[in-house]
């Protein structure tokens, strides 16, 4: 990383340059004291691969002859806002005024004639002074090399920490962090998660063995903006004369920190702190590429407890499933097997009733176990013949006086297609079970108005209550007897699926299946 100590002087007059670097040694005593870089008018004029040679300096000292210069015009006025440039003249006349401003001068300093003379140390004094004024050599900044390198390493983070498996989210984001410090020099990043009103240490990088201590919100630098979900740079400059190395974290904190906030659904999740122990100050290309490290952090710990969050579900519906499955099963199994053995001590009225019950209970049981097993999860999709998958679904339908309709132009759709029979099946039961046995089911093609493909399923029934329009696809709804579940799973697989679905009443109850952008019905050939 430039260390900013290099004070480039661009002109011809080699005394102008002697002076320059006798004054620069003189305001600036010490081994870390800033080095003088000369360059020729003719050297910034040539190509070069560097398209900013004097980008990463603390700042330049040129001639007013130079500046005169068209090439070195251009490369003053490419310079960053943060590099200062000063003009070294011997006739500050109005018209050479103007012309440096025009140059992109930011400050004069007017000089004696460049002759060495008995006073030569008096004169070398008064550039000294004017120059430890006018610099700032002392600071630590990010080069312009340095921020591409950092840029680099954030795009090749960026597509390690998205395909991040949930048992390595810590380990990925620490190295990260390992490799966005090394290459800006950092002393520390330090991830911090609110849990309960306080700011923990989650993740860190600390290669001196700093061990970070949970925060309060308010002692980070400028909460508000903070909460606000600003980013807080802040850098800091030695007293004149303080050696740079003498710089240490003491109990106010590092001297230079950034602090960019995790933002998880608009909501401030954690802050990371990014410090230096060095003084240093941060440009806005530094600062945007730790938000983006902050950003790229927030989503990987969002989607890990999203994760985490599922698995936990998962294994609860399992459970669920478990007693679903043995605690309720193996007792009707239990009650089938002996309603057979009494079949022929009983009347047929009492046994249909009885067999129905048992048929009723695992139906109930098989749709619970669907809910809980399944949820909302699909497997891969294909282009899928409606019309296949319809005849398939209906043949496990056990109501033979029931007919289904297909129309010819219903098409092909991009799904799942086990879990679109499963969704068809309901729709067929719940058409049974409320508009009887002897039900007419029609299936075609739709078109809304925006431009949407889909199908509908319709009956020839009763159509639904009127105070059940609201909360047709709740569990538990129904107003025939039902477990009420089955156009619940409808509603899952078809949310599942990124498609729409409404119910509405004509003749009949219909449902509208709308199909997302990606799953474009396409007509039967």
């Amino acid at each position: 990383m430039d260390r900013r100590t290099v004070v480039a002087f661009v002109g011809d007059n080699a005394r102008a340059s002697d002076r320059v670097t006798r004054a620069v040694a003189a305001a600036w005593k010490g081994p870390d004291g800033p080095t003088v870089r000369t360059f020729a008018p003719a050297d910034l004029g040539q190509e070069r691969d560097d398209e900013g040679p004097l980008n990463d300096t603390c700042g330049v000292v040129v001639t007013a002859a130079a500046a005169a210069d068209d090439a070195v015009t251009e490369r003053l006025a490419a310079l960053p806002s943060n590099v200062p440039v000063i003009a070294l003249v011997e006739d500050a006349t109005t018209e050479t005024m103007r012309a440096l401003l025009a140059a992109g001068v930011d400050d004069v300093v007017t000089v004696d004639d460049w002759a060495l003379s008995p006073d030569e140390s008096d004169a070398v004094r008064s550039l000294a002074e004017r120059l430890a004024g006018l610099l700032e050599p002392d600071r630590v900044q990010l080069g312009t090399d340095d921020v591409a390198r950092l840029s680099e390493v954030l795009l090749d983070a960026g597509t390690t920490l998205m395909s991040t498996r949930t048992d390595e989210v810590g380990t990925k984001i620490e190295w990260t962090m390992e490799n966005v410090g090394e290459h800006a020099e950092l002393d520390r990043i330090i991830c911090y998660r609110e849990e309960d009103g306080q700011f923990v240490p989650a993740y860190s990088w600390c290669p001196d063995g700093f061990d970070p201590a949970p925060r309060r919100f308010d002692d980070f630098p400028d909460p508000d903006q903070l909460s606000t979900f600003g980013n807080v740079a802040r850098g800091a400059a030695p007293p004149r004369g303080e050696d740079v190395s003498t710089a240490d974290t003491d109990e106010a904190g590092p001297p230079a920190t950034v602090h960019v906030p995790l933002v998880v659904d608009w909501e401030l999740s954690g802050i990371v702190a990014f410090e230096s122990d060095d003084y240093r100050t941060w440009t806005d290309d530094e600062v945007d590429l730790y938000r983006t490290l902050g950003d790229l952090v927030a989503h990987t710990i969002a989607r890990n407890d999203r994760r985490a969050a599922l698995r936990r579900q998962a294994e609860q519906l399992e459970q669920f499933s478990a007693v679903v499955s043995h605690d309720l099963r193996n007792p009707l199994n239990v009650l089938s097997g002996y309603l057979s053995l009494s079949e022929d001590e009983l009347t047929p009225s009492r046994y249909d009733a009885m067999s129905g019950a048992v048929d009723r209970m695992e139906t109930l049981i098989d749709d619970l176990l669907m809910l809980a097993r399944r949820g909302e999860a699909i497997g891969e999709t294909e282009s899928v013949p409606i019309e296949a998958v319809a005849k398939d679904a209906w043949a496990s339908v056990r109501s033979p006086e029931a007919t289904l309709t297909i129309a010819d132009e219903v098409g092909q759709v991009e799904a799942d297609p086990g879990r679109l029979r499963q969704a068809l099946e309901n729709l067929f039961r719940n058409a049974i079970d409320h508009a009887g046995r002897d039900v007419a089911i029609e299936i075609g093609p739709l078109t809304t108005e925006d431009g949407r493909r889909g199908m509908y399923v319709a009956d020839d029934g009763p159509g639904i209550p009127v105070e059940l329009a609201d909360t047709v696809f709740d569990s538990g709804v129904s107003s025939a007897d039902s477990s009420g579940i089955g156009l619940a799973i409808v509603d899952r697989i078809v949310e599942a699926h990124e498609w729409d679905i409404k119910a509405r009443n004509d003749d009949g109850a219909v449902f509208e299946l709308t199909f997302g952008a990606s799953a474009t019905q396409v007509a039967s050939a």
